[in-house]
């Protein structure tokens, strides 16, 4: 009986889940997430370019002797 009920709720849980995900209005949101994101990511990468003498370096490649959160092993002790 205990079996019964607990897969009855999660087929319907299961369901809701499904309608959610086939509504429209959600699946419109989850492209503008995803484009949302690209965009950040892209920002994220331009933060990270920088030019010493006509040449583009990036701060994640840069080698530093003083640990700051622009390096790569910033949260390597």
């Amino acid at each position: 009986m205990i079996d019964n009920e607990a897969n009855r709720r999660q087929h319907e849980q299961m369901q809701r889940e499904l309608e959610e995900a086939n509504d429209p209005r959600n699946r419109y949101q989850k492209q503008l997430d995803a484009w949302w994101q690209s965009q950040r990511d892209l920002d994220e990468e331009e933060a990270d370019i920088y030019y010493v003498g006509g040449f583009q370096e990036r701060w994640s490649e840069t080698p530093s002797f003083i640990k700051s959160r622009r390096d790569r092993d910033w949260h390597i002790k």
